[in-house]
C-alpha cells in the first residue's frame, strides 16, 4: 500500500500474567492510522481499546506484557518532510522517551484523576515543554517581548541601549544560544499560556498559576489536551476523553479537536464506546472485539454497509430517535472471559450466522471492497 500512514500496528499481542490465569487482552491487533486522520476505535468495555493504546505508547505495567507484534511509527522531519519508520518495540527506554509525550501524545480518561493535583497547571504544562522542547528562540523571543514593553516607558541613553539589546536579541535568533534555567521557564511559562489559549481556555493567564481542583471537569480536559498538544505531537491518542464530562462539555471538546487537527495537522485516534462521537469527529473507524480488530473501514462505509455480525449488532442497538421500541435491540450473551477465550473466532457464541469453520479457525483481517477490512469467515452485506 502506498498510503502516508503516521502510525501502523500489526499482530500486536499483549497479556497480563495474574494469580487467576493469563489474560489474552490483545490476540493479534491490526490497524493503521494515516497522516491527517481522526480514527476511532470502537467496541464494548474490555474489548483491549485501552490496553491498545497503552501498548502503542509502551506504558503497559506488570503483570502486563507485549509478548509479539510490530508497532511502526512514521516519523516524518518538518524540515526536510522525508519519513523515517521507527518500530517502537525495538526502542530502548531513553530513545522511547523522546517519542513518548513528543511525537505521540495522549489524554487519559479522567480529568478527576490527570493531571497531578499538587502542581499548579502551568508548572504541569511547562515541565512538558522543557522536557521535549529546543527553548532557544523560544526564550530570545521572551526577552525581546519584555524589552519592548520597558521601551514604551523610557527615554534618553537607556532607551538606546535597550534598543541595541533588542537589536542583539533578535540577531541571534536564527542560532540562538543555550538558554539559562531561568529564561527555560520563561519560555516554557509563556508557551504553557499560549497552548491553554490555542484550547480555547477561558483566562488562560489566571487558570496556568491555578491548581486542578480550582478547575470545572472541562477546563480540566481542556488543560491535559493543551498539555499533550504543547510539543506539537505527529498523533494525539484520546483515550475515552470526553466520557466524564456532560454533553455540552463533551460536544465542546470534540469540535476542539477537530478544530485543531486542522490547525496543527496532528492525526488523531479517538478510542470511545459511543457511535455518536464516532460519528461526529472521525473519518475512519476501527472496530474491536475480545482483543481482536473485527473490521475497519471510512466511517460512513461502516455506518451504511457494516460487514462483520459485530458491527451490526452495535450498530443496531443504538436507539433510534424515530422509533418507538417496548424493548431495545442487544448482542445476544456476553463478553467472554480472556483468561479462557472462546476458540475460533472468539464472537462466535453471540454471533446469529455461526459456522463450524468459525469455531475451529480464527478469521484474519483481509480486504473484501476496496477500503474495507474484516476478520470475519461469513460477512454480511451490510444491516
Amino acid at each position: 500500500m502506498t498510503e502516508d500512514f503516521a502510525l501502523k500496528v500489526e499482530g500486536l499481542v499483549t497479556n497480563f500474567y495474574t494469580y487467576e490465569g493469563v489474560v489474552l487482552a490483545l490476540a493479534g491487533v491490526d490497524l493503521f492510522l494515516r497522516r491527517g486522520d481522526t480514527m476511532g476505535i470502537v467496541g464494548e468495555t474490555g474489548c483491549g481499546k485501552s490496553v491498545t493504546a497503552r501498548s502503542i505508547l509502551r506504558l503497559v505495567e506488570p503483570p502486563g506484557r507485549i509478548e509479539q507484534g510490530s508497532i511502526t511509527f512514521f516519523d516524518r522531519d518538518r524540515e526536510t518532510n522525508e519519513i523515517a519508520p521507527i518500530e517502537i518495540l525495538d526502542l530502548e527506554e531513553a530513545e522511547m522517551m523522546d517519542i513518548r509525550g513528543n511525537k505521540i501524545a495522549i489524554v487519559f480518561q479522567d480529568p478527576a484523576t490527570f493531571p497531578n493535583p499538587v502542581f499548579r497547571i502551568g508548572t504541569q504544562i511547562a515541565e512538558v515543554i522543557m522536557l521535549h522542547q529546543d527553548l532557544g528562540r523560544a526564550a530570545l523571543e521572551v526577552k525581546i517581548e519584555e524589552l519592548e514593553v520597558n521601551l514604551d516607558k523610557t527615554e534618553g541613553d537607556r532607551r538606546n541601549k535597550i534598543e541595541e539589546k533588542i537589536e542583539h536579541y533578535k540577531s541571534q535568533l536564527d542560532t540562538p544560544p543555550e538558554p539559562d534555567d531561568n529564561d527555560k521557564k520563561a519560555a516554557a511559562w509563556k508557551l504553557a499560556i499560549d497552548m491553554l489559549k490555542l484550547v480555547k481556555m477561558p483566562a488562560p493567564e489566571q487558570v496556568i498559576s491555578q491548581y486542578p481542583h480550582e478547575l470545572s471537569g472541562g477546563m480540566r480536559q481542556r488543560a491535559l489536551i493543551a498539555m499533550a498538544l504543547s510539543c506539537n505531537p505527529a498523533i494525539l491518542i484520546c483515550d475515552e476523553a470526553t466520557t466524564a464530562l456532560d454533553v455540552t462539555v463533551q460536544a465542546q471538546v470534540l469540535n476542539l479537536l477537530n478544530e485543531l487537527k486542522s490547525e496543527i495537522g496532528t492525526s488523531i485516534m479517538i478510542i470511545t464506546h459511543d457511535l455518536g462521537v464516532v460519528a461526529e469527529t472521525c473519518n475512519w473507524v476501527n472496530v474491536m472485539y475480545a482483543g481482536n480488530t473485527v473490521e475497519t473501514a471510512a466511517t460512513e462505509e461502516i455506518f451504511e454497509t457494516p460487514m462483520h455480525p459485530y458491527t451490526m449488532g452495535l450498530l443496531v442497538a443504538v436507539p433510534k430517535l424515530h422509533e418507538t421500541k417496548e424493548r431495545l435491540d442487544q448482542i445476544r450473551g456476553s463478553v467472554p472471559n480472556l483468561i479462557t477465550p472462546p476458540t475460533g473466532c472468539r464472537f462466535h457464541p453471540r454471533c446469529d450466522f455461526v459456522t463450524e469453520i468459525c469455531k475451529n479457525d480464527r478469521p484474519r483481517l483481509r480486504e473484501l471492497k476496496p477500503g474495507h477490512w474484516v476478520a470475519c469467515h461469513n460477512p454480511q452485506g451490510g444491516s
